[in-house]
């Protein structure tokens, strides 16, 4: 960008500025050499042996826009079974931000620090198991193994006592039911007895062969006969009940001391393992353990998601969610790397043939005072439509460019411009 004063013939007043626009249309292709003013301020026009070259030498426009090298990254919560919602920001725009350096916490990472405390003393006790595994039981625990074996030897024995007694008590309950039921065939043949000799007596009574007394003494035999079979009956159902109980007991003993053979069985083997370090125990116990550590191992990493962390050395752009809030479309925030800053010129299609990497090249803009040298550094691979249109209502809105990235000589005045829009003049 560069201005000459004209001034009058006294030499004391300003009276124009000019700014001369040279277009030259080759092919539907265009080049343009432009001289603009720098600044709201109107600025005088001079123009210099240099300009001048560079108008003879057919300068190349385009428009542009400024991205921090390596382009924006666009900072986003870690996908799949992850919760959205930011705990806590740790960082603001305009924040200088290290490779690996946390930048913000979801609100999953308390759970997940959680599971991994867990796993992580599940891995302990596994650890601890193994050297115990390996040291083998100690003396102590195989007395107390013994004796837990004289314990349930004890209990069986007092099992075996409960179910000889079952067994005597369900003996006597038999004999005692068998009686019941001779007694009871005995009252039968009684009662029939009865029951003829008072048939009898009444038709000898009612033939008045008999006295009443005599008839009255039957009825009387006979009537105490029905009432003894009927207890006799009443205690072979209770003889019978009783038989069922004994049975019931000998039975819960006889299972009483099959368990405590069981028990004994079980802790006799108890006893032999750990008096002896089986390999097999060992290799079990090791697997538990790298088990336990991958757990412990998935879990961290787990939770190290749920903590975001800038990727690159860079520049906090831009932020769109904050503290409790829900990460939306945008992701978390933007980074570049600003140190370093480029531009992305548009270039037309017909004029690309015209630019080589290395060419030198000039960027302008009214946000920034005065112009920016740089050098193309590549030219792109793809011909598209422009990204970048003009407020300028002559200059074309819809062309189809080639995207040439220039690296610019020093970055300091634009650092903090990512996206600006600028002018861009490009010698062959």
């Amino acid at each position: 960008m560069s201005t000459n004063p004209l001034l009058n013939s006294s030499g004391a007043k300003l009276v124009a500025t000019v700014s001369a626009i040279a277009v030259v249309v080759t092919g539907g292709g265009f080049v343009i050499a432009n001289n603009m003013l720098s600044g709201p301020k109107a600025q005088t026009t001079e123009t210099t042996g240099q300009e001048t070259k560079k108008e003879e030498a057919g300068a190349i426009g385009a428009l542009g826009r400024l991205e921090p090298a390596g382009e924006v990254f666009k900072i986003a919560p870690p996908a799949g079974g992850f919760s959205s919602r930011i705990e806590r920001l740790l960082v603001k725009e305009g924040d200088q931000v290290k490779p690996g350096q946390p930048i913000a916490v979801m609100d999953s990472y308390q759970s997940l620090l959680a599971s991994a405390k867990q796993a992580e003393a599940q891995m302990i006790e596994a650890q601890s198991k193994l050297e115990g595994v390996r040291a083998g039981a100690k003396a102590g625990d195989v007395g107390a193994q013994r004796g837990a074996i004289g314990t349930e030897q004890a209990a069986g024995i007092q099992a075996e006592g409960e179910v000889r007694r079952a067994f005597a008590d369900l003996q006597e309950a038999e004999i005692k039911l068998e009686e019941g039921k001779a007694y009871a065939v005995r009252l039968q043949a009684e009662l029939k007895k009865a029951e003829w000799d008072f048939n009898k007596y009444t038709e000898l009574f009612n033939k008045g062969a008999v006295s009443e007394a005599e008839w009255r003494k039957r009825e009387l035999d006979f009537t105490a006969r029905k009432q003894d079979l009927a207890q006799g009956v009443k205690q072979i159902g209770q003889a019978e009940k009783r038989v069922q109980q004994r049975a019931a007991s000998l039975a819960a003993a006889q299972a009483t001391v099959q368990r405590a053979i069981a028990r004994v069985g079980g802790e006799s083997e108890r006893l032999k393992s750990v008096s002896e370090v089986r390999p097999t125990d060992i290799k079990q116990a090791e697997a538990q353990v790298l088990v336990a550590q991958s757990n412990f191992e998935r879990a961290k990493i787990e939770m190290e998601k749920a903590i975001v962390k800038s990727p690159i050395p860079a520049t906090v752009l831009k932020t769109y969610a904050k503290d409790n809030e829900s990460v939306g479309t945008n992701g978390i925030m933007d980074l570049g790397i600003t140190e370093q800053m480029y531009v992305m010129a548009e270039v037309d299609e017909n004029s690309i043939s015209k630019i080589s990497v290395n060419n030198r090249a000039t960027i302008k803009s009214d946000a920034f005072q005065g112009e920016i040298s740089g050098k193309v550094e590549r030219i792109g691979a793809q011909v598209r439509k422009n990204a970048v249109t003009s407020s300028d209502p002559s200059d074309k809105q819809d062309v189809r460019v080639v995207e040439v990235k220039i690296r610019l000589d020093d970055s300091k005045p634009v650092k903090n411009l990512t996206n600006l829009q600028v002018k861009v003049s490009i010698q062959p």
